[in-house]
């Protein structure tokens, strides 16, 4: 039986060691997006709300008299590949754009950064697109089932085989979501966590009750909509919708949200935030992003096949 060298070991080494620090199947919304509460792959309006994080677009943003938080990529309440025109309320934290137009009644907590900060809007952008196709991938593990043929609108969320499990992924339209008036459960919350849910088509949700989410890790994956409306409701998790312009009014949305373009009067927190999660099946869709951690190994790696290669030479020439 033949034994690998030395240089081939050191550098299989080097390669494993880099492969097994990779967060294989988690699904990581929030840090996809630098923490913002709000990104955008086009444009932000704002209404007259407030928004409790920060917020980011690879476009323009503009907007009036709204109170805009802070922690997105560190300290910046808002970023802006594009132009940011602004007047009246309050900015907690940093701001960068390519061009500004602040009005003198803004109340500013800091000056402009004077750098860019630390993300790339192409590739966020395109992460968070590939993303919610992976996650539309998955395979449902819950059902929602009407349970009274006398009371069509209540839906009652269960485990699909197998019983209970610690993320639970339900595929259904839009529309349909938007008819349940009486959201039930039966879930075991000592075991499940998170709920996803895989919505296609356009929506336009309104006077819904959600209370039946309250104590889970929510996420709303609205995959294929160009649009996406709330009104005088309260979503109770994060939205991911990277092809639709989401709009409404007298709203609030607890989480992140990531839209393909943002025209919406409605407040924003991010205390029901998606919270990392390792999601079965989903990692083999989507690549993780090594971490500076996994490049310091596969240097240091790499380091060590030239030390090989060196000290190898160094014997031959002796």
């Amino acid at each position: 039986m033949k034994t690998l060298s030395k240089l081939p070991a050191l550098l299989i080494l080097s390669t494993a060691l880099a492969a097994g620090t990779a967060q294989a199947d988690v699904l990581d919304l929030s840090g996809l997006v630098g923490k913002a509460n709000l990104y955008s792959l086009s444009n932000i309006s704002l209404g007259n709300n407030s928004v409790a994080g920060g917020i980011v677009a690879n476009g323009n943003i503009s907007g009036s008299s709204y109170n805009i938080g802070t922690g997105a990529y560190g300290n910046y309440s808002v970023i802006a590949s594009g132009k940011f025109s602004y007047s009246g309320g309050q900015i907690a934290g940093d701001y960068y754009a390519g061009s500004t137009n602040i009005g003198a009644n803004t109340n500013l907590a800091h000056t402009p950064s004077s750098a860019a900060p630390a993300m790339s809007f192409a590739t966020t952008s395109s992460n968070a697109a590939k993303t919610s196709s992976a996650i539309a991938a998955l395979s449902a593990t819950g059902n929602a089932q009407v349970l009274d043929q006398y009371s069509p609108n209540k839906v009652t969320l269960t485990s699909g085989a197998g019983g209970a499990k610690s993320v639970e992924v339900f595929n259904m339209t839009s529309s349909a979501f938007a008819s349940i008036n009486n959201l039930q459960s039966t879930l075991d919350s000592s075991v499940t966590k998170t709920l996803i849910f895989n919505l296609t088509g356009n929506a336009n949700w309104g006077n819904m009750g959600m209370d039946a989410l309250n104590g889970y890790n929510v996420l709303f994956n609205f995959v294929d909509a160009t649009s996406v409306n709330f009104n005088s409701i309260a979503v109770l998790g994060s939205v991911l919708a990277p092809n639709a312009v989401i709009g409404g009014s007298s709203g609030n949305i607890h989480g992140t949200v990531v839209a393909g373009d943002w025209n919406a009067n409605l407040t924003l927190d991010n205390s029901k935030a998606f919270a990392a999660t390792d999601v079965t099946g989903f990692a083999a869709a989507v690549s993780p992003v090594p971490e500076p951690g996994t490049y310091a190994m596969l240097l240091a790696g790499l380091g060590l096949v030239g030390f090989a290669v060196r000290r190898r030479k160094n014997k031959a020439a002796a």
